[in-house]
């Protein structure tokens, strides 16, 4: 599945994994917002010196309760 704006996608980030939602700055280029809304966490913006890579979009997840 090719990534595309909206989705939840796994990336690679100056060698670091993280998973966030795919989204696009002003400039074109990505940026990579968190989906927890307390503002913990700040979105990702994503430079042209930043080694940046998609290794795949989430389509599910299940959960362990115990």
């Amino acid at each position: 599945k090719t990534a595309e704006v909206g989705d939840i996608v796994l990336a690679m980030i100056d060698g670091e994994f993280t998973i966030k939602s795919l989204a696009k700055q002003k400039n074109g280029m990505p940026k990579l917002l968190p989906a927890n809304s307390s503002g913990k966490y700040s979105p990702i913006l994503i430079t042209e010196a930043m080694q940046f890579e998609i290794w795949g979009v989430v389509t599910g997840s299940f959960r362990r309760f115990k």
